[in-house]
C-alpha cells in the first residue's frame, strides 16, 4: 500500500453511526415504559421480534437417543450420551445425575459450553455439571458442532478449520449464510434438541428447568432463554454486554453472535433477558471481561427496571467475579447457589473436581460413526437440490438495496496525487451514501481537479488498493481512459481498527468484523460496495462517458458483477478475472476460501451465479475468466 490509509477508519464510523442511531432509538423506547402494563407490551414485543428473528426446524425428529458409556464417582453417576438433534445429524453430550436410586423428580439443568476446542472435556465444565448433581440435579453437557466429538471438517481432505473451534463455526456460518441459513440457527436448535432430551429422562422435573453457559455458551443460554419457554430459572455468563459495546470496542464475534438483522429489529442484549421477565435470571460476569463490563451493568439495570415493573426485581440477580474471561470458581458458586435456591434445594454444596473424561463416540469423533452426515454434508446436499425459492436476479437485486442513485453523487477531491514518471494520480471521493466514500482514480501528466470528460472509459474495480493497481496497470489497449475504483473497505478506505488484520481471508479478522456486523444491521457490506461501483459509474456517465467497460477481479469480482446488475444502462462490457462460476460448486466441494462478504447472504436460496451471468449479457458484453 502506498502510503497509510486515510480513511481506515470509515467503515469503523459509518456502522458505528447505526449502531448509536439504534442505540438511541432503544432509550427513547424504554425510557416511556413506565408502568406495568407498558412493560408487559414490551416484554410481548421483543419476545416476539427475537422469536421472529431465528429461524428454527418446525418439526421435531426423533432423537434415537443412546447411552454409550457411564461411569460412577464422588456420587455422581456420568453417562455419555449420543443423539440426532436432525436426521443422521449427531450430537454427543454428558449427562450427570446422583449415583444410585433417584427418588422422585429432580430439577434440570441444560449446561452450554464456550468455544472450548475439547468442549464437554473443558475442565470448567465437567466440574459445575458434576458439582450441581451432587447436589441434586440432572445435568446434560452437549458438545456444540465443530467441538469436541463434533468436528464438522474431518472428512474434507486438507481442511484446517478444525484445529480452531471459531475458525470452524465462521467457515460453517459463511457457507450456511449462502442459503439464507445461520449457524445461530443450528446451535439453538441443537440445544433445543438437548433440552428435550434431558426432559425425557424419568428422573427429570419438568418445572424446575434451568440452563447456563459461559461465553460461547453464555450466548447460547441468553438465546435459550428468551425462545425456549420450558426454561423456568437461567444463568448466562460471560456473554452479557451490548451490541454497541461489543462494535464499539472493535471486537469480533463468533459466527453464531451475529444474528440476522437483529440489531436491525431494534434489539439489544438486555432484551433477550427482559423477554423472560420477571422470570428467575442470574447475570454472571467478570471483571476484566472482553465482552465490556460496564455494558454488562447497563444491561442489567434496564432489565432489573422491568423487573421492578412487573413486580420482580428480587428474581434478577447478577454477580461479577474479578478475573480475566472464563467460568471461575466465583461465579460457578454463585449458580450453585442461585440454582439450589430457585430448585428448593436446602444446604450448602461441596465443588467436586472435574473427574476422568468420559466420550461417546466409539473413536472420539461421531463423525467417523457410519451414517453420520456433518454439516458440510448437508449443504453439499443442499447444492445438488433446486433452489428452494426460486427468484429474478433483479428483485434479489432490489430486495437487498443493489439499486443505482436516484441521482449522480457528488464526489470531492482529495489532495493525494501520487507523481510518477510522467503520471500523476488524481483521486475524487465519490458520495455513495452517508458517510460513505468511494475512491476512484485516474491519472494524467497533470492534476485533474475534477472528474476529466470523456467518450470512453475502463473501470477497473481494486482488488486491494486502486491507486497501486492503477500505477502497475498498462493503458487500456482501445485507448480508452483508465479509472480505477477503491469501493468501502479497499484501498484509502481500508480499515486499519479491529485486530489490524490485513488479510481480505482471515476467517476471524477485520474484513470478517465488519460484514458480521453490517449482517446484525441489515446492511452487509457486499450490497454496500455493489452501491459503490453504481455510484461511480453514474459519475462517469454524468462525465459524458458513453462506452465504459468494467473489469472486476479476485474479491472484487461479485460485487462488481451484481452492481452492474442493477445498472445495465451505465456500462457496455465487463470483464470478471478469477471470478467463480458457482457458489454451489465452491460450497459442495468445502473449498469456500473467500471471505464471508464475497457473496450476498441468501443467495443461493434463489439462484446461483449462472443466473447473474446471464442477466448481465441481455444487451452487453461479457467475458469471465
Amino acid at each position: 500500500m502506498i502510503r497509510p490509509p486515510a480513511y481506515s477508519d470509515m467503515l469503523q464510523n459509518y456502522y458505528g453511526e447505526l449502531f448509536m442511531r439504534l442505540r438511541r432509538e432503544r432509550q427513547s423506547r424504554l425510557a416511556a415504559v413506565d408502568s406495568p402494563q407498558k412493560a408487559r407490551h414490551y416484554v410481548s414485543q421483543v419476545r416476539q421480534s427475537i422469536r421472529d428473528a431465528f429461524d428454527l426446524p418446525g418439526e421435531r425428529t426423533p432423537l434415537y437417543a443412546r447411552v454409550t458409556a457411564s461411569e460412577e464417582a464422588d456420587g455422581v453417576r456420568t453417562e455419555a450420551v449420543l443423539y440426532e438433534p436432525r436426521p443422521c445429524y449427531l450430537a454427543s453430550a454428558l449427562l450427570f445425575r446422583p449415583a444410585g436410586k433417584v427418588d422422585g423428580k429432580l430439577p434440570a439443568v441444560l449446561g452450554l459450553c464456550g468455544h472450548s476446542q475439547n468442549g464437554k472435556s473443558s475442565e470448567p465444565y465437567r466440574i459445575f455439571c458434576r458439582t450441581l448433581a451432587r447436589a441434586g440435579f440432572i445435568v446434560l453437557l452437549p458438545d456444540p458442532a465443530g467441538q469436541g466429538e463434533r468436528l464438522q471438517f474431518i472428512r474434507t481432505p486438507g481442511d484446517r478449520f478444525s484445529e480452531r473451534c471459531c475458525d470452524e463455526h465462521n467457515q460453517l456460518g459463511k457457507m450456511l449464510g449462502l442459503f439464507g441459513d445461520n449457524f445461530a440457527f443450528w446451535r439453538v436448535w441443537d440445544a433445543m434438541r438437548g433440552l428435550d432430551y434431558l426432559l425425557s429422562r424419568p428422573e427429570a422435573d419438568s418445572s424446575r428447568v434451568g440452563v447456563t453457559g459461559n461465553s460461547g455458551g453464555g450466548t447460547l443460554s441468553t438465546y435459550l432463554w428468551a425462545l425456549d419457554d420450558r426454561l423456568t430459572m437461567a444463568a448466562p455468563g460471560c456473554y452479557i454486554t451490548s451490541f454497541h459495546r461489543n462494535f464499539d470496542n472493535e471486537l469480533p464475534v463468533d459466527a453464531e453472535q451475529a444474528v440476522p438483522r437483529i440489531a436491525a429489529a431494534g434489539i439489544e442484549m438486555a432484551d433477550f433477558l427482559i423477554a423472560r421477565a420477571p422470570s428467575p435470571c442470574l447475570v454472571l460476569g467478570r471483571g476484566n471481561d472482553f465482552f465490556d463490563p460496564r455494558g454488562t451493568k447497563e444491561a442489567v439495570a434496564e432489565t432489573g427496571r422491568i423487573y421492578e415493573l412487573l413486580g420482580g426485581r428480587d428474581h434478577l440477580a447478577f454477580h461479577v467475579e474479578p478475573g480475566d474471561h472464563g467460568y471461575g470458581p466465583g461465579n460457578r458458586r454463585a449458580m450453585y447457589r442461585f440454582f439450589m435456591d430457585e430448585a428448593g434445594i436446602p444446604g450448602e454444596v461441596e465443588e467436586l473436581s472435574a473427574g476422568p473424561e468420559l466420550f461417546a463416540a466409539p473413536d472420539g469423533q461421531v463423525n467417523w460413526i457410519p451414517g453420520s452426515r456433518t454439516l458440510p454434508e448437508f449443504l453439499s446436499a443442499w447444492c445438488g437440490e433446486p433452489v428452494r425459492e426460486p427468484m429474478p436476479v433483479p428483485a434479489f437485486l432490489t430486495a437487498n438495496g443493489i439499486v443505482p442513485p436516484a441521482e449522480t453523487p457528488d464526489y470531492k477531491v482529495l489532495r493525494n496525487g501520487h507523481p510518477a514518471p510522467g503520471r500523476v494520480v488524481s483521486v475524487y471521493g465519490v458520495r455513495s451514501e452517508g458517510g460513505i466514500l468511494a475512491f476512484l482514480h485516474t491519472c494524467d501528466c497533470r492534476p485533474l481537479n475534477i472528474v476529466p470528460e470523456g467518450e470512453a472509459a475502463t473501470l477497473l474495480v481494486a482488488a486491494r488498493d486502486a491507486e497501486e493497481e492503477l500505477l502497475a496497470a498498462a493503458l487500456p489497449a482501445d485507448g480508452s481512459r483508465l479509472f480505477t475504483l477503491d469501493a468501502r473497505g479497499f484501498g484509502k478506505s481500508f480499515p486499519l481498527t479491529g485486530d489490524r488484520d490485513t488479510d481480505f481471508f482471515t476467517p476471524y479478522g477485520t474484513e470478517y468484523f465488519y460484514d458480521a456486523a453490517g449482517v446484525m444491521l441489515d446492511s452487509p457490506l457486499f450490497s454496500g460496495r455493489a452501491r459503490d461501483v453504481l455510484a461511480a459509474l453514474a459519475v462517469l456517465r454524468a462525465a459524458g462517458y458513453r462506452s465504459i467497460r468494467v473489469i472486476g477481479r479476485g474479491v472484487s469480482s461479485l460485487f462488481t458483477a451484481f452492481g452492474c446488475c442493477a445498472g445495465p444502462e451505465l456500462w457496455e462490457s465487463i470483464e470478471l478475472k478469477e471470478a467463480p462460476a458457482s457458489m454451489r460448486t465452491l460450497v459442495r466441494k468445502a473449498i469456500y476460501r473467500e471471505p464471508q462478504s464475497f457473496a450476498p447472504r441468501g443467495m443461493l436460496r434463489h439462484f446461483d451465479l449462472a443466473e447473474v451471468y446471464a442477466e448481465l449479457a441481455v444487451g452487453q458484453k461479457v467475458k469471465i475468466r
